[in-house]
């Protein structure tokens, strides 16, 4: 099957559990910064946060990321995501815990003040 490359935006993007991620597209690589959403039982980061990077090729986004110690957690691992839309796309095989979650592209930028 020839995948068509979609002109997927940069910015602030929400996980369908709430979930912060920061991410630049430039050309075929792909940058991110994600974070657990600050709850009644955490602030915003404190869980987990992470790095990310890899490419994007056709609808496929292959990404490594890693746990930064601002968070609990230490974890790694691999993730793919195939892009739905510009603005919209699915987690379909990670080696972390993601699940299968949607994410929403919601702002071309968003800072820690507004959470």
């Amino acid at each position: 099957m020839n995948r068509q490359s979609i002109a997927i935006k940069s910015g602030f993007w929400r996980s369908e559990g709430g979930n912060p991620f920061w991410i630049k597209f430039t050309d075929n690589q792909v940058f991110w910064l994600g974070m657990n959403n600050k709850t009644d039982d955490s602030n915003l980061g404190e869980t987990w946060c992470h790095v990310g990077f890899g490419e994007i090729n056709g609808d496929l986004i292959t990404l490594k990321w890693s746990d930064i110690s601002v968070g609990k957690d230490q974890l790694n691992g691999n993730i793919t995501i195939q892009v739905i839309s510009e603005t919209e796309m699915m987690v379909i095989e990670d080696s972390g815990n993601f699940g299968k979650s949607k994410w929403i592209w919601e702002s071309e930028n968003k800072n820690f003040s507004q959470f």
